[in-house]
C-alpha cells in the first residue's frame, strides 16, 4: 500500500470505530496533524480578529506555537481515546456502535471529543510548561481562556453532530442505490432462468412426468424463497442456503448425473446475518461458468464456518476454471461479482472481502465478512 492510499484510508476511517484496522499508525498521526494544525491556525486568526491583535507579530510569535502544540495534543488525545474504546469493547459492540444510523455513534464521538479536548489541554499545558519553563497554567486564571475553551467544545460537538447526520444520509442513499442495482441485476438474470426452467418442464411432461413434476415443485420452492428474499435487505445464511439448495436441485434435475453438490455449514454460521442474495451469484458462477459447459459436469461444495469473529463462506467447484471462455449470455455474472464487492464495501468497509482463486481443477470463491446475528 503506497503512502497516498494509506493516508486516504486513514482519513476515511479516522472517526469510525473499527476493531481491526489496516491503516498504519503514521497515517493516523498524519491525518491528526492535518486536522490539528489548520484548526490551531484558524483559532489564532479568529482570536486575533476579535481582539484586534491580528497584525501584532509579537502576539503571533508568542502564541502560535503554543496553540498549534495544544491542538496537536487535543487531536492525538481524541485519537488515543477512540482507539482505546476499540480495544476495550467487544467486537460485536464496536460493530454495533460503528453503524452510522445508531445514535450511540454520535454519543461516543462527542464523548470522546470532549474527553480528548480536556485531556489534550491538560497534557499540552503540562508539557509546554515543562519544556519551555513558562507557567502555562497561569492562563487558566483568565476568564477569556475558559470562554474560548467552552466555545471550542461547543463548536466541535456541533460539527460532530452535523457530520453524523450527513453520514447517515450518505449511507442511506448509498444503501438504497446498491439495493436498487441488485434488484435490477436480478431482473436481468431471472427471466432467462425462468424461461429455461419452464422449457425444461415442458419437454419432460410427455417423456418423464415424475421428473417434470419434481422440477416444477422445486422451482416453486425456489421462487417462494427468492421472492421472499427480495423483499428484505438482510437475511440469514440459513435462508440463503435454502434458496441456493433449491437452485442447485433444479440444475441437478436438468443435468442429472453431471451435477453433484454438497452444503456444509455449522449451526453458528447458519444463524449469521448477511445482506440478501449475496451467496447465490457465486453459485451461479460455479454452475454456468464451470460445470454446465463441462461435458462430464462436476461437483460444487459450499462450506460456511465462523472463526475469529468472521463468517467465512467458500464455494468450491471442479469446473472449467477462471480461464475458460465465457458465453455471451453470462456477462451479467461479472456485474454480479462487482455488485457483491461494492455491497461488501458499502456495508462493512475493509472488514469484508470476496476473492476468486484458480485451483488445479476449478475455482474457489471465498467470502469473508463480520459475523453478526439478526437484531
Amino acid at each position: 500500500m503506497n503512502n497516498n492510499s494509506s493516508f486516504h484510508q486513514a482519513w476515511q476511517a479516522f472517526w469510525v470505530l473499527k476493531k481491526h484496522r489496516q491503516e498504519p499508525l503514521w497515517a493516523q498521526l498524519a491525518v491528526g496533524a492535518a486536522l490539528a494544525l489548520p484548526t490551531g491556525f484558524c483559532m489564532m486568526l479568529i482570536n486575533g480578529l476579535l481582539t484586534g491583535r491580528v497584525s501584532d507579530l509579537g502576539w503571533w510569535r508568542a502564541s502560535l506555537l503554543f496553540n498549534l502544540f495544544s491542538c496537536l495534543c487535543v487531536v492525538y488525545s481524541m485519537l488515543a481515546i477512540t482507539r482505546a474504546i476499540e480495544k476495550l469493547l467487544p467486537e460485536a459492540r464496536v460493530e454495533a456502535i460503528s453503524q452510522a444510523g445508531d445514535w450511540r455513534t454520535a454519543l461516543v464521538i462527542n464523548a470522546s471529543t470532549v474527553a480528548g479536548i480536556l485531556l489534550g489541554c491538560t497534557v499540552s499545558v503540562s508539557l509546554y510548561s515543562w519544556l519551555s519553563g513558562w507557567n502555562a497554567w497561569a492562563l487558566l486564571g483568565n476568564r477569556i481562556v475558559w470562554t474560548e475553551l467552552l466555545a471550542f467544545v461547543l463548536v466541535v460537538a456541533t460539527a460532530n453532530w452535523f457530520w453524523w447526520r450527513l453520514r447517515i444520509k450518505q449511507e442511506r442513499l448509498r444503501h438504497q442505490a446498491m439495493e436498487a442495482q441488485l434488484r435490477l441485476l436480478q431482473a436481468q438474470i431471472e427471466p432467462h432462468f425462468l424461461f429455461n426452467t419452464l422449457a425444461n418442464v415442458h419437454s419432460l411432461i410427455d417423456c418423464d412426468t415424475p421428473r417434470a413434476k419434481q422440477m416444477l415443485e422445486t422451482f416453486t420452492d425456489y421462487l417462494r424463497a427468492s421472492l421472499g428474499q427480495l423483499r428484505h435487505t438482510d437475511s440469514t445464511l440459513a435462508a440463503e442456503l435454502e434458496m441456493v439448495s433449491s437452485y442447485l436441485t433444479l440444475f441437478q434435475i436438468r443435468m442429472e448425473d453431471r451435477l453433484r453438490f454438497e452444503i456444509d455449514a455449522s449451526d453458528e454460521a447458519l444463524a449469521a446475518s448477511l445482506p440478501t442474495l449475496l451467496l447465490q451469484p457465486l453459485v451461479e458462477n460455479a454452475i454456468e461458468h464451470g460445470l454446465e459447459p463441462k461435458v462430464e459436469g462436476g461437483r460444487v461444495c459450499i462450506r460456511a464456518r465462523v472463526a475469529d469473529g468472521q463468517l467465512a463462506i467458500c464455494v468450491d467447484d471442479d469446473g472449467l476454471g477462471l480461464d475458460a471462455p465465457r458465453r455471451a449470455r453470462q456477462r451479467g455474472n461479472s456485474m454480479a461479482l462487482s455488485n457483491i464487492r461494492e455491497r461488501l464495501r458499502t456495508r462493512y468497509g475493509n472488514g469484508a472481502a470476496l476473492t476468486l482463486q484458480a485451483q488445479a481443477v476449478g475455482t474457489l470463491a471465498s467470502l469473508s465478512l463480520p459475523y453478526q446475528r439478526p437484531a
